[in-house]
């Protein structure tokens, strides 16, 4: 999945620090970051390689490292693209490779979203300030402290036999195949959230819930958790077509053999497919 980054070392410590010209920038605008590509390798360019840039080390925010490299925001000004850098859309960044790249470029998105987002204090409107000792901004005026964005929410991979259910989103770009996914509310626990998520989008019961695992996924600021379950009685299936436009029941030797490898989703497909649950 996107942060399977191994043998490579994230270190989310939070710095106040100012880069180097050997340090990586992160670029956003357009809906796309700004990366280095070198045939089929993709990398994050250097503050080095925009003279531009360097005039702006002082502005830039330090957000994590890589193998003991810095990864820095520029949120001004705007790089422009030249040979070999390019804007590249979020949405394409799944494809990005090495993984390492994927993984910073939209984990720094999420961080920048963040930070973009919260400029000034929600509660009496002043402008905020970056902690000086931990990852968070501060309201100088009312001493509001607010922290990173990050939304729980479940994957739910529903099992009837040798067949998962599979899903398509009703009125996204995303038209692949998809799992019962959601977002936990207020008050719930993450299994009240599958049984809930699941009644809502297909109006089957389930039981036997199984905790797979967890993924970071920076593109919605989401922390993914994953579930198998079992279908618990009828298996006739009741669309919400406000979420979904298909659901159905597949097969485990008719599911899609290449589903993408960055994803809690595909990995669980793949997984019921391969009788590795």
């Amino acid at each position: 999945m996107i942060q399977d980054i191994a043998p490579h070392q994230y270190d989310r410590t939070y710095r106040l620090a100012s880069p180097t010209p050997q340090d990586r920038v992160l670029c956003y605008a357009s809906g796309g970051v700004l990366l280095h590509r070198r045939e089929d390798a993709w990398s994050v360019p250097r503050f080095s390689d925009f003279p531009e840039a360097e005039a702006a080390l002082q502005g830039a925010r330090h957000l994590f490292s890589v193998d003991g490299e810095g990864y820095f925001w520029l949120r001004e000004p705007r790089l422009a693209e030249k040979e070999g850098f390019a804007y590249c859309a979020m949405r394409e960044v799944r494809a990005v490779r090495p993984m390492e790249v994927a993984f910073a470029a939209v984990t720094g998105s999420q961080l920048a979203r963040w930070y973009r987002n919260r400029t000034f204090c929600g509660c009496c409107g002043e402008r905020t300030e970056w902690s000086r000792t931990e990852r968070a901004v501060v309201c100088p005026h009312c001493g509001l402290i607010e922290y990173p964005k990050i939304c729980p929410a479940v994957i739910v991979a529903v099992t009837n036999g040798d067949k998962l259910l599979l899903t398509r989103y009703a009125n996204r770009p995303f038209k692949g195949y998809a799992l019962i996914a959601g977002f936990v509310e207020i008050g719930e626990t993450l299994e009240d959230t599958v049984h809930r998520e699941v009644m809502e989008e297909v109006g089957l019961r389930v039981k036997n819930l199984r905790y797979y695992k967890n993924q970071p996924w920076s593109f919605t600021d989401t922390l993914l958790t994953g579930f198998y379950c079992d279908l618990d009685g009828e298996a006739s299936i009741t669309l919400d077509h406000n979420e979904l436009c298909e659901g159905m029941w597949v097969d485990r030797r008719e599911l899609p053999a290449e589903n993408g490898d960055v994803s809690l989703t595909s990995e669980m497909i793949a997984h019921f497919r391969q009788e590795r649950i």
